[in-house]
């Protein structure tokens, strides 16, 4: 074996040892972004088929930031891994929900309760004039037929697992 071959094969060693420990460090360590894909015929942002998911804890979220969560409470029956939906309200915004029309800070930013079954619940239940605490955030999705924040209140900051940023 030439000297040359030696060094073609210890390199091809070396990086297919780099390359498996960097697989098992993204099974076992928590990877800095991910690709996330909404599979659904209706996305709560329609304008977002494919995003990109920068893991990292909610530092300085504003109004218009699209972020992740993992689906629990009120959408656990979500089965992709996480929720993405674009940051409506933050803490110390006042919230009021009044006749079907949502408002921030006195601006509409979505009216009607369509996924609403009148039947068991009635539209004034879901009435509400108040401020934003701290450590929470109010969600929307742009789509009418999203199910946000109208529906099942405030996100806290803390379950956000990361920005989202639309590749189309």
């Amino acid at each position: 074996m030439t000297e040359k071959t030696h060094q073609s094969q210890q390199r091809a060693m070396w990086l297919c040892l780099f390359a498996a420990l960097m697989l098992a460090f993204f099974y076992w360590v928590k990877p800095p972004i991910s690709i996330a894909y909404d599979p659904n015929d209706e996305q709560c942002l329609p304008d977002v088929r494919l995003a990109l998911l920068v893991h990292g804890a909610a530092s300085s979220i504003q109004r218009g930031d699209d972020v992740f969560w993992k689906p629990t409470g009120a959408l656990h029956y979500i089965k992709q891994a996480f929720v993405l939906k674009r940051v409506a309200g933050i803490p110390g915004d006042h919230v009021q929900i009044e006749e079907g029309v949502v408002k921030i800070n006195d601006a509409i930013v979505v009216s009607g309760f369509p996924l609403l079954d009148l039947k068991k619940t009635q539209v004034s239940a879901f009435a509400r004039d108040e401020i934003i605490p701290p450590g929470y955030v109010f969600m929307i999705g742009t789509h009418p037929r999203s199910n946000d924040s109208r529906y099942w209140g405030y996100l806290k900051t803390q379950d956000i697992v990361g920005r989202g940023y639309k590749i189309f």
